[in-house]
């Protein structure tokens, strides 16, 4: 049933969405042109994608634990899972990876915070992207955080500070070591009441010109519940729905607009 819902509101997004020829906001325009349309293909692709082969023939098992809310169990379930597995179901496609690598390469944030390292396929695409970034990637779960810190290093992204913890516990502490945010990439816990935790804590502490992205924000009814109440908050200005990501900005010269843009 899941399937079925994802699959109808994907439907229900490409009727909605635009694209660049019917959005009026030059600042949205050039995002779509400069950004989403960009096909360079950019080296640092193929060093992070070499990367992600490895693991997804990696047929080790480790123990993994996870801390994500689903209905009707515990607060957090442990398992063990192949490498391989954890990187094709829990690492982000190419084609988003990429984005965010186009996004950080565009906006240039000297403060970077990622809430879901896993394995660190997203984490390579964001640090490559931004390399002089001062960049902190937080894991719940211990096996999987060595797993991404050996990619960083196999990799060259010298700039990530990984965190281990539960979110609802190292994010305060680790916010604590900002003075201010460029830019924040939630990936973790899909339900409305933690991803709605995890906005208030980081929201002070972004810049009035951030960025702050949602991961999945139509993986669930909470999902999306969360989604609209980060579109009312008022210091954000601009959003940008692509389905399976939703961008928030921070931005006092820009004119309150939520934008569907089709990608």
């Amino acid at each position: 049933m899941k399937t079925v819902r994802i699959i109808l509101k994907y439907i229900t997004y490409r009727l909605k969405s635009k694209t660049k020829h019917a959005v009026h906001s030059p600042f949205v325009f050039d995002f779509i042109t400069q950004v989403l349309e960009d096909q360079t293909h950019y080296r640092e692709y193929k060093t992070v994608e070499k990367h992600v082969r490895r693991l997804r023939h990696n047929r080790n098992s480790i123990e993994t634990v996870d801390f994500g809310a689903r209905k009707g169990r515990m607060s957090y379930t442990t398992s063990f899972r192949r490498v391989q597995e954890i990187a094709k179901t829990n690492g982000i496609p190419r084609k988003y990876g990429r984005l965010l690598f186009r996004i950080v390469r565009y906006f240039k944030p000297a403060s970077m915070l990622e809430l879901g390292t896993s394995v660190g396929i997203s984490t390579m695409y964001q640090a490559l992207g931004a390399p002089e970034a001062a960049f902190t990637t937080i894991e719940g779960c211990a096996s999987t955080g060595e797993l991404a810190q050996k990619s960083f290093d196999a990799t060259g992204c010298k700039n990530v500070n990984l965190v281990m913890g539960n979110f609802d516990i190292v994010l305060s502490k680790t916010l604590a070591g900002f003075q201010k945010l460029d830019y924040a990439f939630i990936d973790g816990n899909h339900a409305y009441k933690p991803t709605m935790n995890y906005f208030r804590q980081i929201e002070p502490y972004m810049q009035d010109n951030g960025l702050l992205i949602i991961h999945d924000i139509h993986w669930s009814k909470d999902m999306e519940k969360a989604w609209e109440e980060v579109c009312r908050h008022p210091r954000v200005t601009v959003t940008i729905d692509l389905f399976f990501m939703g961008l928030v900005f921070f931005r006092k010269e820009l004119s309150k607009q939520d934008f569907i843009i089709r990608y």
